[in-house]
């Protein structure tokens, strides 16, 4: 059953009471002030303050850099050798091109192992830089995946970390813009919503469904319900890569 447009909009949505995407960093100096730091001890945190204002303005530049290079991507399959480096046509190229076209090689600065998403997701762990909130931290955050195909051919849902994607923005009830490469249809937008994990869509006034979780894998009749492959079933983590570590 599709739920109705009224359940989404009136929803005591936790993104709401805890998030204002795009400005939660730039609230964390005020909020440490008000927390921990009387008026005689102002004057000695507020230089402190201002530098942490200023890393997140320099944050911010660089994850629109991503959003934005990632986005101009749209509808591509393949990605062309840049200084000699070649980017696979997959969604691990896509990540990586998009990366370094910004600024930084994700595989040279942080990959372990044999390469892939796995590669990836285990120097950003490594590094502490994974996290698994319902709402992620930044513009230009890495989403990992698991079992959105069958890697090793089993016929088993038993493929950890098989997909990366990029988030382009977040709207008021949490649903989450993703941009990723597909085999079906290259570079492109979907949608995770871990805030409502086992819902597709919801369905509008006008009759319409406004999609908060797209279907990121294909039903190859394992008899499994649709809700099955919905983006939020196959999510790992999301990761964030501190601007002060690319500069």
């Amino acid at each position: 059953m599709v739920p109705n447009f009224e359940q989404y909009e009136n929803a005591n949505c936790l993104f709401c009471k805890e998030f204002f995407f795009g400005n939660q960093l730039s609230l964390w100096p005020s909020l440490f002030l008000k927390k921990i730091v009387d008026k005689k001890n102002m004057k000695r945190v507020l230089p402190w303050c201002f530098f942490v204002v200023s890393l997140y303005a320099g944050s911010e530049r660089f994850y629109e850099l991503v959003v934005s290079n990632a986005l101009l991507l749209e509808g591509r399959y393949t990605f062309p050798s840049l200084d000699g480096k070649r980017f696979t046509s997959d969604c691990i190229g896509f990540v990586r091109y998009v990366y370094y076209l910004s600024g930084i090689d994700l595989m040279e600065v942080y990959g372990e192992g044999r390469g892939g998403v796995s590669s990836l997701y285990q120097g950003l762990a490594k590094r502490r830089f994974v996290y698994t909130n319902s709402i992620p931290f930044s513009r230009g955050d890495l989403i990992f995946f698991d079992n959105t195909y069958d890697i090793n051919r089993n016929g088993k849902w038993d493929d950890p970390l098989s997909h990366v994607a990029i988030v382009v923005d977040v709207d008021k009830h949490g649903t989450i813009t993703y941009i990723h490469h597909s085999p079906r249809k290259g570079v492109g937008r979907d949608y995770l919503n871990l805030l409502y994990p086992g819902t597709h869509a919801f369905r509008m006034r006008n009759g319409s469904l406004r999609i908060i979780n797209s279907y990121l894998r294909i039903n190859r009749g394992e008899n499994l319900s649709q809700e099955n492959y919905i983006s939020s079933t196959f999510f790992r983590a999301f990761a964030h890569i501190p601007v002060k570590e690319v500069e």
